[in-house]
């Protein structure tokens, strides 16, 4: 063979080894990280997980979440609804998680990863267990990791505790389970507002057309005028991103002699909501507690002749019928400021009556 040839087939040889090398392929590095999930088997079944526990320290049981047919719900809050967004983040996280340091395996030190055994009353962590059927063990999630990201855990069967490549989306509080919208409707879609007090007591504030930027307070005292028009267009804003503190049944509440708040927006939704207050039973500071309950219907609104008439709007009718689907048969602890807009008097809205 000439030199020529000999130094064409080494330049093509290096050319093709290099090609070589810049193919993506299976690492050493990528092998080690799919051995090191902290729940392999997750991911292969992480659409058919149907409950789940998240557990406090002394065996206190946070929140059982079991899929039902149309949704999660969250079985220590009466079997309501739980937030989608949030169970999901965390399952996502759970089935791609990866162990990048070994921690310790010695009890004794646990403590200082908040990853020691719930069962006691001090635990700092908190178990995620799993249905005895999926086959996964239980995961006991400790502190975020300082100076970097990362948190540690601890398989329930393990001694041996590990850091994570991510914090988890796991929370102690009951609450936080919860989807806790109830509805949302904002001002500018509303047309009119009326209030009652079992007392007689009556407010209510209108548009002409939806696209008017102020309401007008109806049924003035003579020889009054209203405050401002903030405070006549507050009650309007009442439903906007509503959300509760706390959720029942609505059958355990007494709902004798409520406060009624109506609202109609201009596609025809017609929001009733019946509004009351308990008192608080906390003997040292004792808080009222506001709550209310509500329902959808429909009605087109002709405020220039005084009729209201059934709508007929198939969207309108969606709208309702999804309303209704998600607070029908529920009361919620709601906000005092957003209690107060919707139990305002007259009195409220107008300025003080001169001397």
């Amino acid at each position: 063979m000439s030199k020529k040839h000999f130094s064409w087939l080494l330049l093509l040889t290096l050319v093709v080894a290099g090609f070589v090398l810049l193919v993506p392929g299976k690492t050493g590095k990528e092998n080690i990280i799919e051995e090191t999930r902290i729940l392999p088997e997750l991911a292969a079944q992480v659409n058919d997980i149907e409950w789940l526990r998240i557990i406090s320290a002394g065996d206190v049981s946070v929140a059982t979440l079991r899929r039902e047919e149309e949704a999660w719900i969250v079985e220590e809050a009466h079997g309501y609804r739980a937030d989608w967004d949030r169970l999901r983040q965390l399952l996502t996280g759970l089935s791609q998680a990866e162990i990048i340091e070994a921690k310790t395996s010695n009890p004794e030190y646990y403590q200082r990863l908040s990853v020691e055994d719930v069962s006691s009353a001090t635990a700092g962590g908190l178990k995620i267990e799993f249905s005895a059927d999926s086959g996964l063990p239980a995961l006991i999630v400790g502190k975020t990791a300082k100076g970097r990201d990362g948190q540690y855990v601890r398989l329930d069967d393990s001694a041996a505790s590990a850091l994570l490549d991510r914090n988890l989306a796991v929370s102690g509080s009951r609450g936080d389970w919860l989807d806790k919208t109830i509805i949302d409707i904002a001002d500018a879609e509303v047309v009119e507002v009326m209030i009652g007090h079992p007392d007689g007591d009556a407010v209510r504030i209108s548009k002409i057309s939806a696209d008017d930027e102020n309401f007008d307070l109806q049924d003035i005292p003579e020889g009054r005028e209203v405050n401002t028009e903030w405070t006549v267009n507050a009650p309007a804003n009442a439903l906007a991103a509503l959300s509760f503190d706390d959720v029942v049944p609505d059958s355990r509440l007494d709902w004798s002699g409520p406060v009624r708040f109506s609202l109609l927006t201009a596609d025809g939704l017609h929001i009733e909501v019946d509004l009351t207050t308990i008192a608080g039973e906390d003997a040292v500071e004792p808080a009222d507690e506001h709550w209310m309950r509500l329902t959808a219907g429909l009605y087109t609104t002709a405020l220039e002749s005084g009729e209201r008439q059934v709508a007929t709007a198939p969207e309108t009718a969606e709208r309702a019928e999804i309303i209704n689907a998600r607070v029908a048969g529920w009361a919620y602890k709601i906000p005092k400021y957003k209690f107060d807009s919707m139990v305002k008097r007259m009195e409220d809205l107008l300025q003080p009556p001169e001397a």
